[in-house]
């Protein structure tokens, strides 16, 4: 259950139970997060099998560490965007664009716990 700290902001039209809820989510996100990077982390830091002779080999197992630092630069990215959520949660700003102040949608928050803006805004970042 989410911390009685953390809250949305007044007009953000967020019960307790669906605060609570969604802090669940950013939590159990951003430790999923956290896991992937430090198992791709691990995988990058694993040597090449020195018997891979064939320069097909070689360039495959080249890409496959150049798409997991790119997963891992898009994890560390959301885990940025959540901990911003958990910031907005902890100033009683979280549940409301930051661009018009007007409530995002819950259904979006569900899907985007860390969302900043409603569906219908560009996201600036």
């Amino acid at each position: 259950m989410g911390e009685p700290n953390l809250k949305a902001h007044v007009d953000a039209n967020l019960t307790r139970g669906q605060v609570d809820e969604l802090v669940d989510s950013l939590a159990d996100k951003r430790q999923e997060l956290v896991g992937r990077v430090e198992h791709l982390k691990q995988q990058m830091l694993t040597k090449d099998d020195c018997s891979l002779t064939d320069a097909g080999d070689a360039a495959s197992a080249q890409e496959n560490r150049l798409g997991a630092r790119g997963m891992i630069e898009q994890h560390q990215r959301i885990i940025m965007e959540i901990d911003a959520a958990f910031r907005r949660l902890e100033k009683g700003r979280y549940g409301v664009s930051e661009t018009t102040e007007e409530p995002i949608d819950y259904n979006r928050l569900i899907l985007v716990p860390w969302a900043r803006v409603g569906v219908d805004e560009q996201e600036s970042k």
